[in-house]
């Protein structure tokens, strides 16, 4: 027997048959670490906290067929406050089991144990698999991922869904293919959909692309390529926007909460309170707001709240430093603050033994991440393998603008665990060579 042939149970499968068990490993290690943190540590809540109460309300009135609303003093009314790709896919599960708020968060849960097996396939195709399998471990046990699915807020699909845009758009730039152009941005669409701002990353990662494109293709396919992503895009979006101007009788392209959104990170108290200063404080709470905004429909309200933040900022430009550098400070914080607009952390948000756990996490993560960033950065393939890296900056920017909090970094958190396996592998192999170096090496005379 050939000593250098492999064991018969390690030979290579064929090709029409993949090796799934790794992948169905990650997903159940996934589901089964969020699903017991949401058992043990958050206590399943029956009821949802404020902050995704609204995600609810629209998902139980789409499955009981009431339409895309929600509840008023005479019933229910339509909506566009919310994004509607999470109430969506929560509504089929309602349809099947009803008003089951323990079983919206076991399909966070799945959706955020998705995350892993996305990231490793990224990594797998940016950095090698080594990586990928790394990185995607690192996501089944991260504090802030496990703990986001234990609320239905929107930040654990986004996760998801930009992991396969992030995925789509890279396998495009290697191979570039019109289908492939328009199914990286049927995703883009979908990530605008449970975020709109994500539209803003959609245009940077094109920026991102145009070089590598003008490389394998010519100057008018380029064009044409570019285009046929923006329109798989359109074709995911544009049909809520049509429902929106339908219903509504207004232009929105997704949502009616961005300018509401803003106006929450940029007031009096969000600016100059110790405690929340870089937060997000409820506008619709505090005056002269609350009384400028009672009594407008949806599109009215968010425009005004729209020009009362840019007014703001406006007339405080030169406290705009300071408040900004808060912002990122709450962004990029170790630990785990509480809960939506500095409220205390409900049942269902991130639980009090968040904490600590999420400080020791990022305390050895963040080092790991930056070196494994300096490592890219300083590599042959670093445009390509900096695509993570935009999703970091990105979502930094979004932070100055609007509002700064662990829970909003959930999104990104993947895009760190990617470069701390980068930096962990390197060092991994720098210790491995320098074992080997001081090693004797001893033979026959």
């Amino acid at each position: 027997m050939n000593a250098l042939a492999p064991p018969r149970d390690r030979l290579p499968r064929r090709r029409g048959a993949p090796d799934l068990g790794p992948w169905l490993l990650l997903f159940v290690a996934g589901f089964a670490v969020r699903a017991a943190v949401l058992w043990l540590v958050l206590g399943t809540p029956a009821h949802p906290a404020p902050d995704s109460a609204v995600y609810d309300t629209v998902a139980w009135n789409l499955a009981r067929r009431a339409g895309f609303s929600l509840d008023g003093p005479a019933g229910p009314y339509p909506t566009a406050f919310v994004p509607p790709l999470l109430p969506w896919l929560t509504s089929l599960l309602y349809r099947i089991v009803g008003h089951q708020y323990t079983a919206a968060l076991l399909l966070q849960c799945g959706i955020g144990a998705l995350a892993p097996l996305l990231l490793a396939a990224l990594a797998g195709a940016t950095f090698g698999l080594t990586v990928g399998r790394l990185a995607a471990w690192l996501v089944v046990f991260d504090p802030l991922l496990v703990l986001s699915s234990g609320s239905m807020h929107g930040e654990t699909l986004l996760a998801a869904v930009l992991l396969g845009a992030l995925l789509a758009s890279a396998e495009w730039v290697k191979t570039p293919r019109r289908g492939r152009a328009v199914g990286a941005g049927l995703l883009w669409g979908l990530a605008t959909l449970t975020r709109p701002s994500t539209f803003g990353l959609a245009l940077l990662v094109l920026a991102w692309a145009w070089t590598p494109l003008g490389l394998a293709s010519a100057p008018r396919e380029r064009l044409r390529q570019v285009s046929l992503l923006l329109l798989g895009a359109l074709l995911a979006v544009g049909p809520w926007a049509v429902r929106n101007a339908v219903v509504l009788h207004a232009f929105i392209p997704v949502t009616t909460g961005g300018g509401i959104a803003l106006l929450d990170g940029n007031n009096p108290p969000a600016w100059t309170d110790p405690v929340l200063r870089g937060g997000a404080v409820r506008s619709d709470r505090i005056e002269p707001w609350a009384s400028r905004l009672r009594g407008r429909d949806e599109p009215a309200m968010d425009a005004l709240a729209q020009r009362e933040a840019v007014t703001f900022v406006a007339a405080h430009l030169r406290e705009w430093p300071a408040v900004a550098w808060a912002k990122l400070a709450r962004f990029w914080q170790l630990g785990a603050r509480g809960g939506s607009f500095g409220s205390p952390p409900p049942g269902g948000t991130l639980g009090t033994r968040a904490p600590d756990l999420l400080v020791v996490w990022s305390t050895l993560l963040f080092p790991c991440a930056l070196w494994g960033l300096v490592q890219t950065l300083r590599g042959a393939r670093r445009w390509f393998q900096s695509l993570p890296l935009l999703v970091i900056l990105y979502f930094s920017a979004l932070a100055i603008v609007y509002w700064g909090e662990p829970r909003m970094r959930v999104p990104v958190e993947p895009s760190i665990a990617l470069f701390a396996a980068v930096g962990l592998e390197d060092l991994h192999h720098r210790l491995r060579v320098r074992a080997r170096g001081f090693k004797v090496v001893t033979g026959s005379r």
